[in-house]
């Protein structure tokens, strides 16, 4: 099989939906302004999007049955069509329901994607495999605050932002079908008896609890530090694309890192560490009184969380080899879950304490998941 081109591939359709997810905690003084609501509401944005995360147990039966690349295709679609729709909303209902569009395809996506690369590369250099992902993850960080900073103050529309993310949609679909298709599991059903054996199963408590947990906490910063930028420091539009970009190179120099450390100091291990980095950096966030402060930390907790992040997602990928695309689907539903509760209590507890109780919530959210990776062991079998 040519890896090049399965590498092409999985890299645009990562660099796509991670341009997408990264838009709403940026753009939020200009959706609050673009469609005359409050800014912290913004937030309920994701609640949609998120919501239909719910669906992926029964997506990654799907994947596992009729295989992830029909898979990936279909959701490839639902994506074009929710970009399609998302750049000409003219109200916040129809942006709302071009994100739950955008949303099956993006949990879809992020799941399966990693399945199937992981039908053709080896354990021991998944690690590598991973973080070609998560490179593609990091450049869009990187450029999506540039991007809509730009195109918002150029041309002040979502057309012109989610236009072009439709057509590289288009563009991976067609190199896809290029692409081999993995190994069928036939007899693969949505069997709920085989969710609550998986789950019964105690490192997959231990993993799905510790990935809420982690997860907690850049949900609870980044969906509002645009806002808090805004407030507190009276940034611009194109001022807090900057500030976000600017942050994001913490994240593209911590996943090179795990690209090429964690296959060889043990992927549990370093993300153990790169995990307990980002305890340290989120709560000061919110009492800077400095840009070059709150930029400095948020730098050092973005290093933590996406070099941590490359490596454990490797780790949990052989967790249950038999069952890789229930398994991995398990692991974004817990992704989903914990947007939609946040997208939920996330605007009440900001509009209760700013910045500093959001920050508050992760700090311990922290604390309890290193606890908790530290009673995992070190194998994956």
């Amino acid at each position: 099989m040519n890896q090049i081109l399965m590498f092409t591939t999985t890299f645009i359709i990562q660099f796509i939906i991670a341009m997408e997810m990264n838009f709403i905690g940026p753009l939020a003084p200009f959706l609050s302004t673009y469609f005359n609501i409050k800014d912290s509401q913004v937030i309920y944005f994701n609640l949609g999007y998120a919501s239909v995360g719910l669906l992926v147990p029964l997506l990654g039966v799907w994947a596992d049955r009729y295989g992830n690349k029909k898979l990936i295709s279909y959701a490839l679609l639902l994506f074009f069509a929710g970009s399609i729709l998302g750049g000409f909303s003219t109200s916040p209902i129809l942006f709302f329901l071009a994100r739950i569009f955008i949303g099956l395809g993006y949990f879809s996506l992020s799941g399966t994607t990693m399945s199937y690369i992981s039908e053709f590369i080896d354990y021991r250099k998944r690690g590598q495999a991973a973080g070609i992902l998560r490179t593609a993850f990091g450049i869009a960080i990187f450029a999506s605050p540039l991007y809509t900073a730009a195109l918002t103050h150029r041309f002040n529309n979502l057309s012109s932002i989610y236009l072009p993310l439709s057509a590289l949609a288009v563009i991976a679909f067609v190199l896809l079908q290029k692409l081999p298709e993995t190994k069928k599991v036939e007899g693969s059903q949505l069997d709920i008896r085989e969710f609550i054996e998986l789950l019964r199963h105690p490192r997959t408590i231990k993993v799905l609890l510790s990935l809420f947990l982690v997860i907690t906490a850049p949900t609870m910063l980044y969906n509002f530090l645009g806002i808090h930028l805004s407030t507190n420091f009276n940034l611009v539009q194109s001022q807090i694309g900057m500030t976000y970009s600017l942050i994001s190179v913490g994240s593209i120099i911590g996943i090179f890192v795990a690209t090429i450390y964690a296959d060889k100091f043990g992927k549990l291990s370093f993300s153990r560490v790169f995990f307990g980095m980002m305890i340290f950096a989120i709560l000061p966030i919110a009492y800077g009184k400095s840009m070059i402060i709150v930029i400095s930390l948020a730098f050092f907790f973005a290093f933590g969380l996406d070099g941590g992040w490359t490596s454990y997602q490797a780790f949990c990928s052989e967790i249950h080899p038999e069952k890789r695309s229930t398994f991995l689907s398990l692991f974004y539903t817990i992704n989903a879950l914990t947007i939609v509760l946040y997208s939920i209590i996330g605007p009440l507890l900001y509009d209760l304490g700013g910045l500093k109780l959001t920050t508050g919530v992760g700090f311990v959210s922290l604390i309890l998941a290193s606890l908790l990776l530290l009673r995992l062991s070190r194998s994956p079998s």
